[in-house]
């Protein structure tokens, strides 16, 4: 078990310094008077409660936190978080954010179709297991998420496989846990607790199979579709249930869960959770890195928003020392399969569907086409008109830009299709939410293509649909994943870091849900880095925290391609490229740091030092060289929110080196200074994000070349669009009563009751700090807006384009007239009646923040009430 520092006390006296406020931005969802609180150091709980008292605040204690050193506390008094965070020896304060369950993003097909087993062919796992005999054992594992049906038999222990029966018993290896939360648990609700993680969701089960499942020799029912096993079929797992059945958890719940993985010794812990973008400031981020630095390893899901574009990397491996994980395809699958023209094609049918699509047997197919030929999205019913729709499976195009698969499907549904099949755009096979009453299935890009070349050819051929899954090679197979979240973060640094197989991978289900299943997404990808983790300390029989294993990780990783493209991914999408577990268990060289980040044009970082060892028995001559990759551009037109698909250019930095080779004796390091030049292509004014990889590769026969990868920014990041002008945000509007928004007449006067003002903004990147500041006629400052439990005076981070209902995501602040004098006020104050500008300003990247100098504003003059 770990040891925590006791931390010494001082004397209340002495607590004088006031903390910080974080407000978060009003899309995201918190718990209702409910704070994270952090104390300063040295700072005992019993003297900083006391303080709490002190001030009059009533309060009940939600959890306690040791490493993190604070509380998370549900205010039932008046107070805000800036009055909790004004109190001497509180160093910060965060509303407690409600997290959503993992959501994954290929549909299921029935519980037992898999795909077949190739991931571990991808990354050297095989060889690993075959060769070097490594399996895990030994290490722990804890598993953050909705559980894990620990009576699964592949997670018996060897010689065991008909299953464990007890909890934690002899037979199993899943032998730590707690359900913190129930089964009733929403995220609304307060947590029952108890000893019992069973998993009734089945996403945590999914993810600790990929870790640990051996399921080679299962002798009971149900029996996987075939043979597999996890990363590190050996680890012993702890189960830490965060999740109720269905609905959220709270920030206070998985850092809770953070903690007891720690002390009950876990050495990794793995939270495949996602959560929007954001900055490294949250607190799971920084309990993470205090977790890291004793010792442990963090792995954390990149998020699923690829098809957001770029600034969309998910905040919990956010860390200094914590690992965010991106996500590429499995190379073959397992699938259902259409006929058409006698060439079969896989489909993945939708989630609302939920069985095979043999319903549709001998139907023909009916394209839906725009005006101009090409083929429709399926989202405007007058597409339909005229058509012989009814009995006819039709073929829509899978653009998500202007609705969902479910508005799709509503659609073809009213216009009298039989059933729906959608080509996934640019390439591989999307999910689909669907219409429970309409059969829809997801297809590969090039099967879309070919329907429709044998359509032209030959209407009236007819669809047949496979009674049974068959193996096939997917589309974009072994290459970056489309879902997979694209960086950089907000103040340029580049994560993810690396990237394991996450698309289309079988794993472990609960039992009462069949037992196997397949599954896609970032967290799926998540836990093969964590047991990637477990098998390098093993063969090294030590276990170095996470940051250290993280650098050989990212520096043996196998850099790749996008599918069907002859340059290299970008480094803000793959990291530092898909990781190779052999290459790291065998190599004997090193890079440090483990990634460049060369920030923006002003800012840029020319001159870098790297440091190579040589951990070899003998000395080693190593040649320098450089790899560009793709650059992205998110604004080619001059757009104010980002690409969904951001423009590949070849847009390439230039790199010198102090020497090309270098000779290093056996345990020593050499130190190579770079010189790098932005891209000369590519405009500035379109910011272009550019990266490569600086390589070292030893001379020595089987010697493995390592690699650090750099990313940078050409243009002047503080230039970035942060509000999205082309949707003709931010807005002012009034509400009513009844919650109806309408347009402002000129010299409207507002009565606050029957017509209230409100102010949408909507963030296509980062800001250091949202605000909304408050002048009189006279111009002076009076405050910043507030609205009921905020306050408009914070960070945010880029936002999604649409909701799950097709909709713009959006703040609306419906001001009623008060404001805070100051960031660091504590109280709100009404403002008589009276007229008022009103400025949106949003602090622009990197930096100072001198009002109004650093800040994109938009000003709305003679707000009357």
């Amino acid at each position: 078990m770990k040891i925590t520092a006791i931390l010494s006390t001082i004397a209340a006296a002495t607590l004088v310094s006031a903390g910080k406020f974080h407000v978060l931005p009003e899309t995201v969802e918190v718990v209702p008077r409910g704070y994270i609180i952090e104390y300063h150091e040295g700072i005992v709980h019993a003297n900083a409660h006391s303080h709490l008292n002190s001030h009059k605040v009533d309060y009940k204690v939600r959890n306690e936190f040791s490493i993190f050193n604070g509380a998370a506390i549900q205010v039932q008094s008046g107070h805000e978080g800036k009055d909790i965070a004004s109190i001497p020896g509180i160093k910060n304060v965060w509303p407690i954010t409600l997290h959503s369950m993992p959501k994954v993003q290929t549909s299921k097909h029935k519980s037992t179709d898999p795909e077949v087993v190739s991931d571990h062919h991808m990354t050297g796992v095989d060889i690993v297991h075959k060769k070097l005999k490594l399996t895990g054992k030994g290490i722990k594992v804890g598993v953050i998420d909705t559980g894990v049906d620990y009576n699964h038999p592949a997670f018996a222990a060897p010689g065991a496989e008909k299953g464990c029966f007890a909890r934690f018993g002899k037979n199993c290896r899943v032998k730590y846990g707690w359900d913190f939360v129930g089964d009733d648990y929403t995220g609304h609700n307060a947590p029952k607790p108890d000893a019992d993680p069973m998993d009734c969701f089945g996403h945590g089960s999914h993810v600790a199979g990929i870790i640990g499942a051996n399921a080679l020799n299962i002798k009971t029912s149900p029996k996987p579709p075939q043979a597999f096993v996890g990363v590190a079929p050996e680890v012993t797992l702890g189960a830490y249930r965060i999740f109720g059945c269905k609905g959220n958890a709270g920030d206070d719940v998985i850092m809770a869960a953070m903690e007891m993985a720690f002390n009950d010794g876990m050495d990794i812990i793995n939270m495949s959770l996602g959560g929007g973008s954001s900055y490294k400031y949250n607190p799971q981020a920084v309990l993470g890195d205090k977790l890291v630095a004793r010792g442990m390893v963090l792995a954390g899901a990149a998020g699923n928003d690829g098809s957001e574009g770029v600034w969309m990397v998910s905040d919990t491996g956010l860390g200094d020392l914590a690992t965010s994980v991106a996500s590429f395809d499995n190379i073959y699958g397992f699938y259902n399969s259409v006929t058409y023209d006698g060439v079969a094609h896989p489909y993945a049918p939708s989630e609302a569907w939920g069985k095979d699509l043999t319903s549709l047997e001998k139907d023909a197919l009916l394209p839906i086409f725009e005006k101009d030929g090409s083929l429709s999205d399926g989202c405007d019913p007058s597409r339909y008109a005229g058509l012989p729709v009814k009995g006819k499976v039709v073929l829509v195009l899978g653009d998500i830009t202007r609705c969902r698969s479910a508005g799709r499907g509503d659609i073809g549904l009213a216009a009298g299709a039989a059933g729906m099949l959608v080509q996934t755009t640019p390439l591989g096979m999307a999910g689909l939410a669907g219409n429970a009453e309409l059969p829809m299935g997801s297809i590969e890009f090039k099967a879309g293509e070919a329907l429709l070349a044998s359509y032209k050819k030959n209407p009236k051929n007819a669809l047949t649909f496979s009674k049974k899954p068959s193996n096939f090679l997917v589309e974009g197979g072994g290459a970056p994943s489309d879902f997979s979240s694209f960086g950089l973060d907000g103040e340029l640094r580049s994560k993810p870091d690396i990237a394991a197989p996450g698309g289309n991978i079988l794993s472990t289900y609960p039992l009462a849900k069949g037992g196997y299943t397949l599954m896609s997404g970032t967290s799926m990808a998540t836990p093969y880095i964590a047991g990637a983790h477990a098998l390098y300390m093993q063969s090294k029989n030590s276990k170095p925290r996470g940051d250290e294993i993280r650098k050989v990780f990212k520096n043996t990783a196998t850099i790749s391609k996008n599918a069907g493209s002859k340059t290299f991914t970008s480094a803000a999408k793959q990291g530092a490229g898909l990781i190779n577990v052999l290459s790291a268990v065998t190599t004997t060289s090193s890079i440090s740091p483990d990634h460049i980040d060369l920030l923006d044009t002003n800012h840029l970082q020319k001159t870098v030092k790297i440091t190579i060892k040589n951990n070899g028995k003998k000395t080693e001559s190593y040649k320098l060289s450089h790899i560009p990759a793709d650059a992205l551009n998110s604004y080619p037109k001059g757009n104010s929110w980002p690409e969904a698909v951001p423009l590949i250019e070849a847009d390439s930095a230039s790199v010198v080196f102090s020497q090309n080779t270098v000779k290093i004796p056996a345990g020593k390091s050499a130190k190579i200074t770079l010189h790098f030049s932005e891209p000369k292509a590519g405009k500035a004014s379109q910011f272009p994000i550019y990266s490569g990889f600086v390589v070292a590769t030893p001379s020595s026969k089987g010697g493995v070349a390592v690699h650090v990868p750099y990313t940078g920014l050409k243009g002047d990041v503080s230039k970035v669009p942060i509000m999205d002008v082309d949707a003709k945000f931010p807005m002012f509007q009034a509400v009513n009563a009844a919650g109806n928004f309408t347009n402002v007449p000129k010299g409207r006067t507002f009565d606050m009751k029957t017509s209230i003002p409100v102010f949408s903004t909507r963030f296509g990147s980062h800001t250091p700090s949202a605000e909304i500041r408050v002048f009189d006629a006279a111009k002076k400052f009076v405050g910043f807006m507030a609205v009921p439990g905020s306050t408009a005076v914070g960070w945010s981070g880029r936002m999604k384009n649409l909701d799950d209902d097709g909709d713009l995501v959006v703040n609306n602040w419906v001001w009623t007239g008060s404001v805070i004098s100051s960031a660091n006020s504590t109280t709100a104050t009404k403002l008589p009646s009276g007229t008022y500008d009103v400025v949106i300003a949003s602090q622009r990247k990197l930096t100072k923040g001198a009002y109004p100098k650093d800040y994109e504003t938009f000003e709305f003059k003679g707000i009357k009430f």
